[in-house]
């Protein structure tokens, strides 16, 4: 028999643990997932289905892989997964039809991932895939539910059709959705017109301080990072660093040649809930890897609440010190036309008001959608 959890909200799969009879039909068994796919005790989802004799036959992993041990935009391939021994497969950026050839055989997927509550986070992408490659061939798809560790917060702009991308799969999830992974998954699943069956998870809005964070990928070690990544993460848009390679990702932010102590004046006079810290930093990966950069190093002031503005005031203020822009992946990361977004920053703060009213605005009516309350 699985061994109880501790005391304290359980996650989907610890739920499925405590009554496996749940999987009674659910035939040959796949499992995605990565390292973040733990009980409370910090065992692999798959060795701990293994002890209730729900064994899966294959494991898939996402960007990452099956590891984490990818960078990003990786997906490297393993034989056999260490603690299990089971056999593992990618299923990352792939067609539909490559996608269910990967799957083929199996009677149910099983996915168990982390999710950090953002549209460009790619493991909801791939999700998608698996949605698409179920409308192919028969195939059961359960999600073992997780927190929204950003919480229930909705936040813009919405997705332009006209950028839809792999970081950017559905104009129906604002930038920063407000949903757990199976909640997602029900938006997207209705879409594809696709049935879905999700195990649902305590306290889904936000983290809960007695279960241990596992980095769902390489540059999220901790909730910190976690918090400012939604903002952090736009500075990929851009030719300076947003801390890859370097002990504090989305968090140390710059470039070499840049006015460290002008760009944390810049930010510190906004209503940001960020202090900005005068940095020098060297990525040892990345952008800038081996160079030595100067820039901020944002300390948060309170609990995430809107992030889009931080990520907009920082993104123009590296921009006025020479930052240069790819307006291509800007696009794909906000999901709205490069030239929408104003120069400065205190313009960039109106910008964000109207995409925070339309995204919320938009977000009642994925209310048909959601499993927990709000």
């Amino acid at each position: 028999m699985p061994a109880s959890p501790p005391d304290g909200p359980r996650v989907g799969l610890e739920h499925l643990l405590a009554r496996p009879g749940q999987a009674a039909g659910w035939g040959r068994t796949g499992l995605l997932t990565n390292p973040s796919g733990v009980t409370r005790d910090l065992t692999p989802a798959a060795v701990a289905l293994a002890r209730a004799g729900l064994t899966p036959e294959r494991l898939f992993g996402p960007e990452h892989g099956v590891d984490g041990s990818g960078a990003p935009g990786e997906a490297p391939e393993l034989e056999r997964d260490a603690a299990s021994g089971l056999p593992t497969t990618v299923l990352y950026h792939l067609s539909a039809e490559e996608t269910a050839r990967r799957l083929a055989g199996l009677d149910t997927l099983i996915v168990d991932l982390q999710d950090v509550g953002v549209r460009f986070y790619t493991y909801v992408s791939t999700v998608r895939d698996v949605l698409r490659a179920a409308r192919l061939r028969p195939l059961r798809i359960v999600i073992l539910d997780r927190p929204n560790p950003l919480g229930f917060t909705v936040e813009g702009p919405l997705l332009d059709p006209a950028f839809e991308s792999y970081v950017g799969i559905s104009a129906q999830l604002p930038l920063r959705h407000g949903l757990t992974i199976g909640e997602v998954t029900r938006v997207l699943a209705a879409a594809e017109d696709v049935p879905v069956h999700v195990i649902p998870t305590d306290a889904p809005d936000g983290w809960h301080p007695q279960r241990p964070w596992v980095p769902p990928s390489p540059n999220l070690p901790d909730l910190d990072a976690t918090a400012l990544y939604p903002a952090g993460a736009l500075v990929e848009a851009l030719d300076a660093s947003e801390g890859r390679g370097t002990a504090l990702p989305f968090r140390l932010f710059g470039a070499p040649g840049l006015d460290a102590q002008a760009l944390a004046a810049r930010l510190n006079a906004l209503p940001l809930g960020v202090t900005a810290r005068p940095a020098h930093f060297t990525p040892t990966t990345s952008k800038h890897a081996g160079q030595r950069c100067a820039g901020v190093h944002l300390h948060r002031t309170g609990p995430p609440t809107d992030l889009l503005p931080l990520g907009l005031a920082l993104l123009t203020a590296l921009e006025e010190q020479g930052a240069a822009r790819n307006a291509d992946w800007l696009q794909k990361l906000l999901g709205v036309p490069s030239g929408d977004l104003p120069a400065t920053p205190g313009a960039a703060l109106h910008a964000a008001a109207a995409w925070q009213d339309a995204a919320r605005a938009h977000a009642r009516t994925l209310r048909p959608h959601h499993l927990y309350a709000r």
